[in-house]
C-alpha cells in the first residue's frame, strides 16, 4: 500500500472512531457527519491506490466512487448507504439544512448508519489489499 493511501485511510479510521465517540454522547448529526467523511475518505485511499493521483475534491460519494469505478461492485445496501451519507456533508457547510437533517437523526436511524459505514469502511479495506 502507497503511504498516500494509508495516511487517507488512517483519516478514515479515524473519523468513524470519532463518529464512534460522536454516537454515544448522543450527538447524532455530527455522528452522521464523521461518517459521511470517514467513507469519503476511505474512497479517497481507495482512488489513490488506483491512480496514484490526488482524489477529486469532491464529497458526493456516489460521485467519488463512480470516479474510482467501484459503485457498480457496490450491494444495494451499501449503495443506499453511499446515497444517504451523501447528504450529510451538507450539515457543515449549510445552516439552514441543519435542523431540516437533525430531525432524521433519531438513535435508531444512526445506529444503523454508524453500523453501515463500519461495514463499508471493511469492504473498502478489501479494495486496497
Amino acid at each position: 500500500m502507497k503511504k498516500a493511501t494509508k495516511n487517507w485511510f488512517d483519516i478514515a479510521q479515524d473519523d468513524f472512531r470519532v463518529a464512534g465517540l460522536l454516537y454515544s454522547k448522543k450527538e447524532y448529526l455530527h455522528c452522521l457527519f464523521f461518517c459521511q467523511q470517514a467513507i469519503e475518505k476511505a474512497i479517497k485511499a481507495v482512488y489513490y491506490e488506483k491512480y496514484s493521483k490526488t482524489p477529486p475534491r469532491k464529497h458526493d460519494l456516489v460521485v467519488l466512487a463512480e470516479a474510482v469505478d467501484i459503485f457498480s461492485e457496490l450491494d444495494d445496501n451499501r449503495k443506499d448507504a453511499f446515497v444517504l451519507l451523501s447528504q450529510y456533508y451538507i450539515e457543515s457547510r449549510y445552516a439552514e439544512d441543519r435542523k431540516e437533517l437533525a430531525k432524521n437523526c433519531t438513535r435508531v436511524v444512526t445506529e444503523d448508519i454508524f453500523k453501515k459505514t463500519g461495514d463499508v469502511l471493511e469492504w473498502l479495506k478489501g479494495k486496497l489489499k
